[in-house]
C-alpha cells in the first residue's frame, strides 16, 4: 500500500465561508489546511474524542510512519539536513533515532575505510610472517632476526584489527535491526 493510500485528505466546499475563514486563518498566522485541522481538533475535544490518538488499533506503536510537517530555525534544520544526509537517512528515520536516543546507522563507511586500512596492514604483516617462515626454515635465522620487532608488534596490530572488525559489526547489525524496525515506504 502506497503512503498515498493511507493519507487522510477531505476537500471542503465553504458554500461562501471562504472570505470569513481566511481571514480568520490569516489572523492566526496559519495555513487554511492548518486552520482547518485546528477547527477539527476543537471539534472532537468538544465531542470529548482523544484527537491525537494516532494508532488505529495496532497499538500504541504499530510502526506505521505517520506525516508530521515541522518549523525549524534555519541552524537547527540545517543540522538535521546534514546529518540525516551523512547518515544516509530520510529527515524522519534520522530524526526518529535521535527521539528514540538510538545511534542512527550511518558510520559505515568510515568504519569501512578503517577496517579495509587495518585488513591491508593485516596483509603486509602476514607477508613479514611468511618471510620469517620461510628464512627459519632455510636456517637462516640471522636474516629472520630483522623480523624480531615486527613480530612483536604483530600482537597488538591483530587486536586492533579486532576491535575495528567488532565495531563495524556492531554498526552492521545497529543498522539492520534499524532497518528492521523502520518500515520503509512503498
Amino acid at each position: 500500500m502506497s503512503t498515498a493510500d493511507t493519507r487522510d485528505r477531505v476537500t471542503v466546499d465553504l458554500r461562501g465561508l471562504a472570505p470569513a475563514v481566511k481571514a480568520h486563518a490569516s489572523a492566526r498566522n496559519m495555513t487554511l489546511a492548518a486552520f482547518a485541522r485546528a477547527a477539527m481538533v476543537d471539534a472532537l475535544k468538544q465531542a470529548e474524542v482523544d484527537p491525537f490518538h494516532l494508532s488505529q488499533g495496532g497499538g500504541p506503536d504499530d510502526g506505521q510512519p505517520v506525516k508530521l510537517t515541522l518549523s525549524l530555525p534555519l541552524r537547527q534544520a540545517s543540522w538535521l539536513v546534514e546529518h540525516a544526509r551523512a547518515a544516509g537517512l530520510s529527515y524522519g528515520s534520522y530524526l526518529a533515532s535521535v527521539i528514540d536516543g538510538t545511534p542512527a546507522p550511518g558510520g559505515l563507511g568510515d568504519a569501512a575505510r578503517a577496517l579495509t586500512a587495518s585488513t591491508a596492514q593485516l596483509a603486509a604483516l602476514s607477508t613479514d610472517l611468511n618471510n620469517v617462515v620461510r628464512l627459519l626454515r632455510l636456517g637462516r635465522s640471522a636474516e629472520a632476526e630483522k623480523y624480531r620487532q615486527r613480530l612483536v608488534s604483530m600482537f597488538d596490530e591483530v587486536r586492533q584489527h579486532m576491535r575495528l572488525d567488532a565495531a563495524l559489526a556492531a554498526e552492521v547489525r545497529t543498522a539492520i535491526r534499524w532497518k528492521q524496525a523502520r518500515p520503509t515506504r512503498s
